[in-house]
């Protein structure tokens, strides 16, 4: 059967739409503003480095965090947070994996001689 040339036509326009964006294209694209909560970093980033040198980010961002949370630049002061959602939806229960079982001992490892007592 001969190919029809909705196949290849098909077939082009698939392998330009699956193509990679180029880097030109994203550098058309123009970056988004920052948040609220990156602009605070920003600024408390800084004066924490200087009060404790040699301290972990991981420290710095949890203790930034907290400060954020009663600052009067969040917009969700005062606000009772989200609740969060369940791991596994609740219509479908995910299969649980189950451990694989060692086989039994096989009977050549009772006539390797390992417990002989003759």
């Amino acid at each position: 059967m001969a190919k029809s040339a909705t196949e290849s036509t098909t077939k082009a326009a698939t392998k330009r739409a699956n193509a990679k964006t180029s880097k030109a294209d994203k550098e058309d694209k123009p970056k988004r503003a920052p948040s609220a909560y990156n602009l605070f970093v920003q600024a408390h980033m800084k004066e924490w480095k200087e009060a404790h040198p040699g301290a972990p980010i991981k420290e710095a961002m949890s203790e930034i965090a907290v400060m954020w949370r009663e600052a009067p630049e969040n917009p969700n002061r005062g606000k009772e947070p989200k609740p969060r959602k369940p791991k596994a939806a609740a219509g479908a229960p995910k299969a649980s994996r189950k451990k694989k079982q060692t086989p039994p001992p096989s009977s050549d490892a009772e006539n390797t001689g390992e417990a002989s007592d003759e």
